[in-house]
């Protein structure tokens, strides 16, 4: 099975590294360095034919339509590389995971065309009005040249504000060569055939509704891929759509163990047993020097399958 992880990072080289040595040595790694940081700790570290560090860097800046463009960045250079994969994973540099690399490839044959994407529609009557309020506020991106990313900021939070005071509502929904379709949620961490991804990276450059409608979203890293793939009925039955009320975005995180609330905690060898109870595949956040010993006792766990 031909694998590809695509990952975002900005900090700690060594983690990085870490993550990359735990899986399997004939994946292609295909990574994005936010441009604000500083590149060489992680070139000078981090070798191999199958790691491939994209050249052209986004300035990425948190809940802007900057995350999607590093997001299609990486999908598009994994889906252009010569190698076909049968999946690809998009992954942080602070992920490590919980399996052995054979019992990940065991489980995904087992999944058959089944896409590890899961989210849910947000124009349904049994999300909360809490939640639809989230992501019906336009919050206007501004990057104006001349200015400071903290200014750009302010303006962007003054805009953001002008319009809610207004009523300028954003609909659920969106409208794509004609039809209509539902704004859709899940999370960043997800795991695709080829064949999805290269629909979704072709979708997203060739219908300019999709970023017009997302550009002054929220979190439209964590909802772009999934509203491209559930709107569509062949990807759609493929995918993990969740019904009902709105679960919580660790729900909507099939893969990773995360805590979020009140911040993303940062876990150590004292998580080491919550962690494998999980079940999940994958965890974060690990960080050199608080999680070096649950490192260690995870990588004996994967020796022994």
């Amino acid at each position: 099975m031909n694998i590809a992880y695509l990952i975002s990072a900005h900090t700690d080289a060594p983690q990085l590294k870490r993550l990359i040595e735990a899986l399997h040595t004939n994946a292609h790694f295909f990574i994005h360095i936010d441009k604000k940081s500083d590149i060489t700790p992680f070139v000078s570290i981090i070798r191999g034919d199958n790691v491939h560090f994209l050249e052209e860097r986004v300035d990425v800046r948190w809940g802007t339509i900057l995350e999607v463009d590093y997001q299609m960045a990486l999908i598009k250079t994994a889906v252009e590389h010569p190698v076909h994969f049968d999946r690809i994973f998009f992954l942080s540099g602070m992920d490590y995971p919980l399996w052995s690399n054979d019992k990940i490839v065991q489980w995904l044959e087992e999944q058959g065309d089944r896409e590890i994407l899961c989210g849910m529609r947000m124009d349904t009557e049994a999300i909360n009005r809490q939640q639809k309020d989230i992501y019906s506020i336009a919050r206007p991106f501004f990057s104006i040249g001349g200015l400071s990313n903290k200014s750009n900021q302010r303006l962007s939070i003054v805009c953001r504000k002008v319009k809610k005071f207004f009523g300028m509502r954003k609909p659920l929904w969106l409208t794509v060569e004609g039809q209509r379709w539902s704004l859709c949620k899940g999370s960043a961490w997800w795991c695709i055939s080829e064949e999805l991804a290269a629909y979704v990276c072709n979708m997203y450059a060739n219908k300019p509704e999709i970023r017009g409608y997302f550009v002054d979203s929220f979190g439209q890293a964590e909802t772009i891929i999934q509203t491209i793939a559930f709107n569509s009925p062949e990807w759609a039955k493929k995918c993990m759509i969740v019904e009902g009320e709105y679960p919580g975005l660790a729900a909507l995180t099939p893969l990773h163990f995360i805590i979020y609330e009140p911040v993303i905690k940062i876990m150590d060898e004292e998580d080491f047993s919550m962690l494998v109870e999980s079940g999940r595949m994958f965890t974060r956040k690990l960080v050199s020097g608080k999680s070096d010993g649950l490192v260690d006792m995870l990588k004996k766990l994967h020796e022994y399958g």
